[in-house]
């Protein structure tokens, strides 16, 4: 009998967990969807400084506009445990992985900047209006792909 694979956990991280972080969960898993590879990896998100309990409304909205299919989500605060159980943690800026690797430096072959993947950070929409959870959304997307690029070719 064949051994089971694990599956590669994948952790995104933003700052409060209401708009980045959740928007790159929810678009990282409908990719995998549609390349019928979800049953390998499972994914989530977190945030450096949790003071919220749900996602942003426009969040919510652009993602349900763009048809991703949404899961129960609750905010969630990033734990240590959470980074040692992971195989990639991606944050939307230089400084999320910083102040992670800062504080677990036995972390850093695998805590990484969205900017190490893009060349771009993942602005902040929060409190910007639809247009700036859009431009989010897209710059998410980008991320996305050159994740899975790189996924895809590593993983077999």
């Amino acid at each position: 009998m064949a051994a089971k694979t694990k599956k590669r956990k994948i952790l995104f991280v933003c700052t409060g967990n209401t708009c980045r972080s959740p928007m790159a969960q929810f678009l990282f898993k409908d990719k995998l969807r549609k390349l019928r590879k979800l049953s390998k990896y499972d994914v989530s998100s977190a945030g450096l400084d949790v003071c919220s309990d749900e996602m942003t409304p426009e969040a919510v909205k652009v993602l349900k506009d763009m048809k991703v299919k949404l899961d129960a989500f609750k905010p969630t605060q990033l734990t240590p445990e959470a980074v040692d159980n992971s195989d990639l943690v991606v944050c939307m800026t230089d400084k999320h992985r910083v102040a992670i690797v800062s504080l677990m430096e036995h972390t850093a072959d695998k805590v990484f900047s969205a900017k190490q993947f893009t060349g771009e950070e993942i602005m902040d929409p929060f409190g910007m209006g639809m247009m700036a959870y859009e431009d989010t959304a897209s710059q998410l997307k980008r991320l996305i792909d050159a994740i899975l690029d790189k996924e895809l070719k590593t993983r077999k």
